[in-house]
């Protein structure tokens, strides 16, 4: 009587393995296909840089807190806004920010994303630039601003241009 016992209680004991594989299989299958990971994050404000009062001249060294920066040490004259076809130093970069622009970086070389849309972002108060070290596949900037994007999404970029192009905090001197 032992023996049949212990007989059944591995039969159980199998019979719950596989329904608890079962199960986390399912919940996993169900959070990747749910899941809010593609497309856009929401835009989030970074913390202003004590530096962003630094107006430096030449190329010098320099830490910014982000990368790509949404404020810190940079030039005193921003670039002019439109489409680039080389990466923007970081203090280019946070000079046109500081002037109330957007910056739109994207990874050369991708697939799946429309770089003639993408470049038809670009005006006066928008630079559309490549850059290859971005930890998601676009990521726009705004002064303290940052929206990461993990495929190409133009509403979204639309979006972000319009709410946050020449909105500039004047925390800093």
């Amino acid at each position: 009587m032992y023996l049949g016992n212990l007989f059944y209680l591995r039969h159980y004991c199998r019979v719950i393995k596989f329904c608890s594989i079962f199960v986390i299989c399912t919940i996993s299958l169900l959070q990747i296909s749910c899941s809010t990971e593609r497309g856009c994050d929401t835009p989030r404000q970074e913390r202003l840089d004590p530096s962003s009062s630094l107006h430096l001249l030449g190329n010098t060294e320099s830490k910014w807190e982000t990368d790509p920066p949404t404020s810190g040490p940079h030039y005193p004259v921003p670039p002019k806004g439109g489409n680039f076809d080389y990466t923007l130093s970081n203090l280019e970069q946070v000079a046109f920010l500081e002037s109330g622009g957007v910056i739109i970086q994207y990874i050369p070389n991708a697939k799946n994303f429309n770089r003639k849309q993408l470049s038809s972002l670009a005006n006066d108060y928008v630079i559309v630039s490549p850059n290859q070290t971005l930890g998601s596949f676009i990521v726009a900037t705004a002064w303290t601003w940052k929206l990461s994007c993990k495929e190409y999404r133009f509403d979204e970029l639309e979006k972000f241009i319009s709410e946050y192009r020449e909105r500039v905090s004047n925390t800093h001197e």
